[in-house]
């Protein structure tokens, strides 16, 4: 086998062997994503204490509140049954800051209570029984979200208290991982495909020269004829010159004479 086509077989495995490994790390990052859907700082208590790390020093979005249940409105006053019977109350929190949070000083860090921010289209944020006004992200796990809290908050402590169990996740942190599964998700499938298509048309091409193309180690075969049959110079034969036999002489013929004829004189006279 030539080592331009052992060459081009090697690079077709590395590619391929490559591009499977980086597609199993993209479907692992994507299959990330979910549980970092299930990470909470406080979960199923009815106190707690989160520190926030504000390393931007621009404001965080802040924590969302979580409890078990579903989105109903039994007695029809026109807020969802779980908003109705939760109360938070924050005991301490960080400053806020306003650089790119609207409003944050009105919240001033406190619980709020929201389920999907301007879900009518009027930058609405409230448990309204509403059927756009719903939050399934977290259905799977039983949970149903009931408001905010720490919108805007700097760098410090954050504890609250509550009348039922609640869970918490701290939007920032959840954001950052998202994306970075997302990222590595995206790269991990979309270049892994790209290093495997590259492996395989890498082991074909390989494949195509090694039946195509002769070994380098192979010597030209050379005919040797038998020693009996070796040719051998035949023997110059001499040519002699032709003879030729000498023509014949004839006699050549007598020549014979021929006389002039004479006439004689016409007879003189006359008529």
């Amino acid at each position: 086998m030539r080592t331009a086509t052992k060459v081009v077989l090697i690079f077709g495995v590395v590619f391929l062997l490559l591009g499977v490994g980086a597609f199993v790390l993209g479907v692992g990052a994507a299959e990330d994503i979910e549980d970092e859907l299930k990470k909470y700082e406080i979960s199923g208590e009815n106190s707690g204490t989160i520190e926030i790390d504000d390393s931007d020093g621009i404001g965080e979005l802040g924590l969302t509140f979580w409890v078990k249940g579903v989105y109903e409105d039994t007695d029809m006053n026109g807020i969802w049954d779980v908003c109705d019977n939760t109360e938070v109350t924050v005991t301490a929190k960080p400053s806020v800051d306003e650089t790119w949070a609207e409003n944050a000083s009105e919240m001033n860090g406190d619980f709020y209570y929201e389920v999907v921010y301007n879900y009518d289209g009027n930058e609405s944020s409230d448990c309204a029984a509403a059927g756009k006004n719903k939050e399934n992200e977290r259905k799977g796990q039983g949970l149903v979200k009931i408001g905010r809290a720490c919108y805007g908050c700097t760098s410090g402590t954050f504890e609250f208290e509550s009348n039922q169990n609640v869970w918490v996740s701290y939007d920032d942190k959840v954001g950052e991982e998202v994306i970075e599964d997302l990222i590595g998700a995206f790269f991990g499938t979309v270049g892994g495909s790209g290093l495997m298509c590259c492996g395989v048309l890498f082991l074909i091409i390989g494949g195509i020269l090694a039946l195509t193309l002769k070994d380098d180690n192979q010597q030209p075969m050379m005919y040797m004829p038998p020693g009996n049959n070796m040719m051998t110079n035949p023997q110059a034969t001499q040519m002699t010159n032709p003879q030729f036999e000498e023509p014949k002489k004839y006699d050549m013929p007598q020549t014979t004479h021929m006389s002039q004829p004479t006439y004689d004189e016409p007879p003189q006279g006359g008529l």
